[in-house]
């Protein structure tokens, strides 16, 4: 096997259970876009037992219909936007999905009416996103018209805009405010209230209420620096977070190049002195971003290994004139660590400028993933 992903099981359910202690309450598991490029299929093998969730989350029916065949015990809410198409299998598989619009609440109650199965909502609050969501004034109006022999109401959330990317939580208090003004209009106290994500679970316990949604940091990442920053100004004790995948591929060739050659397309790196390369079979179809060209790094027998050239399609080049006995099948590391050294999706993210949920999120779903 050339290229494969490892998915460390120990790491995964030690971060829930850490963030099933900090809230105190069940997590909701975001296991959208492929568990966040770790591989659906894997995450829910290992999670499916794990008495910190409650639930988990996902962008699409595909996505529910997979997780329904490896478990039945939790319960599954369908965050993104559902075609009409595909909201009456939805209903029927008793799935749980978001209402962000009154045209969405009327069409659900038309389908509970025609399969006599009672549809399974959580209502979405737009408090200042302005992705998907109901106006406030609309959510509270549907509270007091909603027919419980047709629909059930399992769940009322918002999200926050601008917790992750700021040490100032002013917008985010503004955000929760608005978000309780609707719950004083709830007549159920069987409802699930939800609006934490990974930050404000780290940050705020005023936003547990009865359930956190855990993504990146379940995946063992902060959500960004200003989220760490904070975290570590209000407590004097700090934990960790274990990344989850690591990333690994063998070397395919190793070449010994002249001064003044160029390395790939566009002749974007030429050689300072007597140079030793390889080559990498990955590349940006694989999920290794084209913008990591003459700027990444890779562990090769545990050594820092400055990537040259551009990435290819499905191959690249590193420069390992420094690194010893290197020969053809040894270990390359894209992500992961290896003796003393380490490369993480924060790296990466910082090096080809976006951020670690993209960096993880798009890796080729098709790479294997094995999990240790």
């Amino acid at each position: 096997m050339k290229t494969h992903i490892e998915i460390h099981s120990g790491n995964l359910l030690g971060n829930l259970q850490l963030f099933r202690n900090i809230t105190h309450n069940k997590i909701m598991f975001v296991v959208k876009a492929n568990a966040y490029g770790h591989g659906l299929r894997e995450v829910i093998q290992i999670t499916k037992a794990s008495p910190a969730i409650g639930h988990y989350a996902v962008d699409s029916l595909a996505e529910a219909l997979t997780i329904r065949s490896l478990q039945r015990q939790k319960p599954v809410l369908v965050l993104g936007w559902t075609d009409p198409d595909e909201l009456e299998e939805l209903v029927a598989n008793g799935f749980e999905t978001v209402v962000p619009s009154e045209e969405h609440f009327r069409l659900l109650k038309r389908i509970s009416a025609k399969l006599n199965r009672k549809a399974l909502i959580h209502l979405k609050i737009e408090t200042g996103t302005h992705r998907l969501g109901l106006d406030p004034e609309k959510a509270i109006a549907l509270l007091k018209t909603v027919d419980e022999r047709k629909l059930e109401i399992r769940g009322i959330y918002s999200h926050f805009a601008n917790i992750e990317d700021t040490t100032d939580p002013a917008f985010a208090r503004q955000q929760l405010a608005l978000f309780e003004s609707v719950l004083t209009n709830l007549r159920s106290p069987r409802v699930s209230r939800h609006f934490s994500s990974s930050a404000s679970s780290l940050l705020f316990p005023e936003t547990f209420f009865d359930m956190a949604r855990v993504g990146i940091s379940a995946y063992g990442y902060w959500p960004s620096r200003q989220t760490h920053a904070l975290y570590l100004e209000k407590n004097k004790k700090g934990i960790s977070l274990r990344p989850v995948l690591s990333w690994h591929t063998k070397v395919a060739q190793v070449k010994l190049l002249k001064k003044g050659e160029s390395i790939g397309y566009g002749l974007t790196y030429k050689t300072f002195n007597k140079t030793k390369i390889i080559v990498v079979p990955v590349g940006y179809y694989e999920g290794y971003d084209r913008k990591l060209s003459n700027t990444a790094q890779v562990l090769v027998n545990g050594v820092k290994a400055p990537v040259r050239g551009r990435i290819c399609m499905n191959m690249f080049m590193a420069d390992v004139t420094h690194v010893r006995n290197v020969k053809v099948g040894d270990r390359v590391t894209l992500l992961g660590q290896e003796g003393h050294e380490r490369i993480d999706a924060d790296m990466l993210a910082e090096w080809s400028g976006t951020i670690n949920y993209e960096v993880l999120a798009r890796i080729n779903p098709l790479i294997p993933r094995i999990v240790v």
